[in-house]
């Protein structure tokens, strides 16, 4: 059954409706605007294949929210997620759509589709995210300098070769541990792409990695998105207590912490 496939994929927290064009889906992951995000499993056709597409308001959303997809740079990055999640936007009904599937693959494309819709969401916080650059900078480079040969640090990666649709802001990785994978918890958006990788790992290609969403402090996030967090990952706060929360990331990645933090 459908259901209980996509549960499986997901692992909790998914509401299924049967509709007209296939399965209304709501998961746990919650938009900029605090709904729950969802998403339509449309089909079969008469070939027995599917399609994923969203409810025709995350466009509209992004663009009412001052962020002008017209903008060649928004433009570019819009087009490039598009290219990287094999989705397309009608532009007749602002839906955003992935390619036609296969039912087995279903699940795991619904896990990449859902990323592409949180992912989406970033372009209308590029603005706001600049404003949180420095302590994000600051951190990245304590961090780069704690581990330095002990651990390589790759920005904006994959944490496995076949999860390039669940990208980490940085991965550290060392010898005979898992690999880390780091998030910087600007907007409540980062701690569910963080989650999703999480559930990915775990559940779809069933490999080790932990997961980590620094904040810059409890305020940055809303407070369900930080309990979603604290429940599940590793969570250390930046400020008021910088090389503590750089110290455990470091144990985290290579089992020990640094000696001396700069």
């Amino acid at each position: 059954m459908m259901k209980e496939e996509l549960c499986t994929a997901f692992c909790e927290g998914l509401e299924i409706v049967k509709v007209p064009i296939g399965f209304a889906v709501g998961t746990n992951f919650k938009t900029d605007m605090g709904d729950n995000l969802a998403f339509y499993v449309c089909g079969p056709d008469k070939n027995d294949l599917w399609y994923l597409q969203d409810d025709g308001t995350t466009v509209p959303y992004i663009e009412a929210s001052g962020a002008d997809l017209s903008v060649a740079a928004r433009e570019e990055a819009f087009q490039a997620l598009l290219a990287d999640y094999g989705a397309v936007l009608d532009t007749d009904t602002l839906e955003l759509k992935s390619r036609v599937l296969d039912r087995a693959d279903v699940p795991a494309s619904a896990m990449q589709f859902v990323a592409l819709l949180l992912r989406v969401q970033d372009l209308a916080l590029l603005s706001t995210e600049r404003v949180h650059s420095t302590w994000v900078e600051e951190a990245t480079r304590m961090l780069t300098g704690a581990v330095a040969g002990r651990a390589t640090v790759d920005l904006k990666a994959a944490v496995f070769p076949d999860a390039d649709e669940f990208p980490a802001d940085l991965v550290l990785r060392s010898e005979a541990r898992p690999p880390v994978a780091v998030f910087f918890g600007v907007s409540d958006t980062k701690i569910y792409e963080a989650l999703l990788l999480q559930s990915y790992a775990k559940y779809q290609v069933k490999r080790d990695c932990e997961v980590v969403v620094i904040l810059e402090e409890d305020g940055a996030v809303t407070k369900k998105a930080r309990q979603r967090a604290d429940n599940h990952l590793i969570v250390p706060r930046f400020k008021g207590g910088k090389s503590d929360a750089i110290g455990r990331i470091v144990e985290v990645a290579t089992g020990s912490r640094p000696e001396v933090m700069h």
